[in-house]
């Protein structure tokens, strides 16, 4: 699900250890009951926590816990969330949400109208959502968002266009919604944050709303009561939440460590419960070995995104050159050892073919290969022979140790195989780095994707022309064709072929420069159960609890 973005900061050890579930008993008096707390360490500390503007995975993992969608992804798979049941038209272009009795963190009836005007929120182009392509689903929602704001007409326009989208309020308990084309995985969208209702009374009040517990409203199993930038975030049961009662953990407590050496510490010091997972590379094999180490299978690539705008990486063969120059085998097994595996395309196995019993990755297969020799050839035709004349270009990345590590290996293997010696790097902090994916203020950076929900199109639609998520600024007509064309067919196994044809497209330009597929490890506290994580690196403390 989601960037992988990474942020440098510090946070200092905690000198006594802090268990989860602990408690005090008062001098002379019985004992307090004792609260269930997790401790987990999300890494960074989030730019945002608005549903409609959230892109990373580190933004996420805090957002699901606060909020809920119409449907929620859980441990029976996808489940009902504000939604009790639904029904589907015939054709596959109705969908009819009927909405339980549920209530914000404020006490506020959640209404299909909230659904309504969140979504028309997120399409509004002037609100300027990254994610909201992934509403493109419903019918007009990618005409309103692609008018232009800076035309005279334009308020006028974006009125009209949001006025016929195609999501209406029935009645207060009713949503209807009506898709531009079949959309086999509509239902698992309704579960991704984006889709997420916010309160509209509060919104429109404040809209500073999300920046601060007294004013962050929202309507899943834990609510905002403090954000300690740089340090940590805590969330508490929300006893407005409609499934309350299947929560049996009392608080979160969201820690921002960057460092891996210092979140290994925090957790075998007992100060945090659970790790993100960036843990230094030097320590896994032990870890293991103590039976420590838990690992998750992920539908995730990590990748270079060259700026396919910028020179020299404007240049084709510069791009394939450094590409097939890369040794990934040995980045997967000397530099991350998790058990990662080298990636020769951009959609990861996990998912299915139009066949259910076959994977798209298999059926793809690999899409290029690595050749020194030929990266070499390559490097020469755009003229650079042997990297002489080659102008260089920065790596903008977030930090921890294990990206660094990869980012300096990267750097070698391109002087030792191409005799390019003036690539650099830096790292940023993870807002500075969001904000120049976004404005496009970079040459290179190391980022990933995790699968926002499980089919190919996860991928396949990010690299389309001017597309939220399009970082590297790839831009190729026939792709876009290709990628419009499998969004509107309803034929399974015309829309997979037409999916391979554009990921192929994808690597004859090389518009990414893929690493890994990847593959979580973490450390867990044993007192902590029932946390719910899947391939899409979700993770969920509503169904948790922590033995005492």
């Amino acid at each position: 699900m989601r960037k992988f973005l990474v942020v440098a900061l510090t946070l200092a050890v905690v000198a006594i250890p802090l268990l989860a579930g602990c408690g005090r008993t008062p001098a002379g008096g019985t004992a307090a009951p004792q609260q269930k707390v997790i401790r987990f360490n999300n890494s960074v500390d989030p730019r945002t926590i608005d549903p409609a503007k959230e892109t990373s995975a580190y933004e996420f993992s805090i957002e699901n816990q606060l909020f809920e969608g119409l449907t929620r992804q859980g441990p029976k798979g996808l489940e009902p969330g504000i939604a009790t049941d639904w029904k589907i038209s015939d054709d596959g272009l109705t969908y009819e949400f009927h909405l339980r009795d549920a209530k914000f963190s404020n006490g506020d009836p959640i209404t299909a109208q909230d659904f309504v005007y969140s979504w028309k929120r997120v399409l509004d182009p002037r609100f300027g959502s990254e994610y909201s392509y992934q509403l493109y689903y419903i019918k007009g929602a990618e005409a309103v968002n692609s008018i232009k704001v800076d035309d005279a007409d334009a308020a006028t326009k974006i009125q009209e266009g949001l006025d016929k989208l195609g999501v209406v309020a029935k009645d207060p308990k009713t949503l209807v919604v009506t898709l531009e084309y079949q959309t086999p995985y509509f239902l698992g969208l309704t579960a991704f944050p984006t889709y997420h209702p916010v309160d509209q009374k509060v919104v429109e009040k404040n809209p500073d709303w999300d920046t601060k517990p007294e004013t962050y409203i929202s309507d899943g199993p834990f609510k905002l009561t403090a954000w300690n930038h740089g340090d940590k975030i805590v969330a508490e049961k929300n006893p407005n939440y409609w499934d309350a009662a299947s929560v049996k953990v009392d608080k979160i407590e969201f820690y921002m460590v960057e460092s891996g050496s210092t979140e290994l510490t925090m957790w075998e010091t007992g100060q945090i419960d659970i790790t993100y997972g960036d843990l230094p590379t030097a320590e896994l094999a032990r870890l293991k070995s103590e039976g420590k180490l838990q690992v998750q299978p992920l539908i995730g690539t990590m990748y270079f995104a060259p700026q396919n705008k910028k020179p020299p990486l404007d240049n084709v063969k510069v791009r394939q050159a450094l590409s097939m120059a890369l040794n990934r085998k040995a980045i997967a097994d000397d530099v991350v050892k998790t058990g990662s595996l080298p990636a020769f395309a951009y959609v990861p196995s996990g998912i299915a073919d139009a066949d259910p019993s076959k994977d798209f990755r298999a059926v793809g297969g690999d899409l290029f290969k690595e050749d020194v020799a030929q990266a070499k050839k390559l490097l020469a035709e755009a003229g650079y022979p042997d990297g002489k004349g080659f102008p260089g270009f920065e790596i903008v990345y977030t930090t921890n140790e294990t990206t660094k590590a990869i980012v300096e290996a990267s750097i070698e293997m391109w002087k030792t195989n191409l005799g390019i010696t003036n690539i650099t790097a830096r790292n940023v902090e993870s807002k500075v780095r969001l904000e120049k994916r976004k404005t496009g203020d970079f040459q290179f950076t190391y980022t990933g994707w995790y699968g926002d929900y499980l089919d190919p199109m996860t991928y396949i639609d990010l690299p389309v022309t001017g597309g939220g998520q399009n970082e590297m600024r790839f831009s190729d007509p026939e792709y876009d064709r290709l990628v419009k064309e499998a969004k509107q067919t309803g034929d399974q196994a015309k829309r997979m072929q037409l999916m391979h044809q554009a990921e192929q497209i994808l690597f004859d330009k090389m518009g990414i420069i893929p690493l890994t597929f990847q593959v979580k490890v973490y450390l867990q506290n044993p007192k902590v159960t029932g946390v719910y994580r899947n391939a899409l690196n979700l993770i969920d403390f509503k169904w948790a609890d922590v033995t005492q």
